[in-house]
């Protein structure tokens, strides 16, 4: 059955235009992790190297993010599984914009050892041209605010650095439950760093315990893609839990014109339906 679902997809995706239209202000993208229940590593019958292919001709997407939960775990620290993933990248006519990596703990008590861990994650986004490593920021509030933030900037700088000279861009999402939910603290945390290889990616969801509209319009300045999280859907195709014309009327009067990556997370619709919804949704409000 592996094998079926294989070629169908390759051959599928010989035949797959790009549905992209002309004159949108934001590029729709896909997160990998959309589609977890899909993966073989995650109980289902989809091979990570057709990931690639199976975005471009089911959604007709060519900007897409990989997260390693979705990769076969004996292959998530093998630099010959990103090369194959980046081959296949290039062959379905796709990019990888963005790697998805774990959390930078601003309270790590073995900093040299946390940054070698990242510098891994940042030297395979090399491996896939990808040009952001997503990361968290784990911020615990038994320390000030402000204490926080200091020590935060210390964590990140080393791991920026490193992600500077391979000239790629380390991104920060919130985190629910910690100073990092609150998308005010992280444009804080940007422009304290002022680091060239340090920016943002709002994530509504992420946000929601604070305030993700506040949130995601102080982060924008500092933002250079966005999460489009999702979960369920009214009868008109709008979120139920967001008010997403208010959401993405703040991302397009910031001038971002950058990727609008949609990470559904929902129930009541399979994957694939529910990156549908989300993706209609996201070209319905895409215009000044």
């Amino acid at each position: 059955m592996k094998l079926i679902v294989s070629f169908l997809i390759a051959v599928m995706c010989l035949g797959s235009v790009h549905a992209g239209e002309k004159g949108e202000v934001y590029e729709v993208g896909l997160s990998m992790y959309s589609l977890r229940q899909l993966f073989e590593s995650r109980g289902g019958e989809l091979d990570a190297l057709d990931y690639p292919c199976f975005a471009k001709d089911t959604f007709g997407i060519t900007e897409i993010d990989v997260w390693n939960g979705g990769f076969p775990k004996e292959k998530r620290a093998d630099p010959a599984f990103y090369r194959e993933l980046k081959k296949r990248a290039d062959q379905a006519g796709t990019n990888i914009f963005l790697l998805m990596a774990g959390a930078v703990n601003s309270e790590a008590e073995d900093r040299k050892k946390q940054t070698a861990l990242f510098k891994k994650q940042i030297d395979f986004a090399a491996i896939l041209d990808a040009k952001f490593v997503r990361v968290f920021l784990d911020t615990p509030k038994t320390v000030k605010r402000s204490d926080s933030l200091k020590r935060a900037a210390a964590a990140l700088k080393p791991i920026a650095d490193y992600a500077q000279s391979k000239g790629l861009v380390i991104v920060i999402e919130p985190k629910p439950n910690q100073y990092s939910g609150d998308g005010v603290y992280l444009a804080a945390l940007a422009k304290r760093m002022d680091h060239r290889a340090l920016r943002l990616v709002p994530d509504f969801g992420k946000m929601k315990l604070d305030d993700p509209y506040g949130g995601t319009v102080a982060m924008m300045p500092y933002s250079v893609s966005v999460s489009a999280k999702s979960h369920e859907f009214d009868a008109n195709g709008m979120s139920r839990e967001f008010d997403y014309p208010r959401l993405m009327k703040s991302i397009v009067d910031a001038g971002f014109t950058g990727i609008v990556s949609i990470e559904y997370e929902g129930k009541e619709l399979g994957p694939v339906e529910g990156v549908k919804a989300t993706q209609s949704l996201l070209e319905k409000l895409n215009r000044k």
